[in-house]
């Protein structure tokens, strides 16, 4: 947990939808940086000017980010001073799924501070078929890496 005195003002803006395996890691991550929540997938148009750092988090659907959390970052994001940094749950983890966001916010002269991203399970099409894929993910050790990830990010935007 960060120090009170150390603490800067933190969203976690997620969308989880099929399994939960977004959900658990906003919380993970939530948790140890005092950071209030908003869950795009409710319809709130989220107001985001409070904040100092921002994270964006959520389920890889073909290939990219949740329309929500993209749709959120083109309406709310622009040069402020606000850091952000992008996380992604994804059934198999070849790529950087946060690549694109990444680009969105670089055009929008947003700082991106750094991105995380783990398996989570996934049933989508022919995996669901089989019973899907990533099935134990996010496991302990991913919400313990997430944890280490946000940590190491706040801390390093107080400074």
């Amino acid at each position: 947990m960060l120090k009170k005195g150390n603490e800067m003002k933190a969203v976690i803006v997620y969308a989880s939808v099929h399994h939960g395996n977004t959900k658990k890691i906003e919380e993970a991550m939530a948790s140890v940086i005092s950071a209030d929540v908003i869950d795009v997938t409710r319809k709130i148009k989220p107001d985001l000017s409070g904040y100092d750092v921002i994270g964006f988090v959520s389920g890889v659907y073909f290939h990219t980010f949740h329309e929500g959390i993209k749709k959120c970052i083109e309406e709310n994001m622009s040069s402020k001073g606000q850091k952000v940094f992008l996380v992604a749950t994804c059934g198999l983890g070849y790529r950087d799924y946060t690549k694109g966001m990444k680009d969105t916010l670089a055009k929008k002269d947003v700082l991106c501070m750094g991105s995380f991203q783990c398996r989570g399970w996934d049933t989508y099409g022919i995996f669901g078929k089989i019973g899907g894929i990533a099935k134990k993910h996010p496991n302990d050790r991913d919400l313990k890496e997430a944890q280490e990830f946000v940590l190491k990010t706040v801390c390093k935007t107080n400074n």
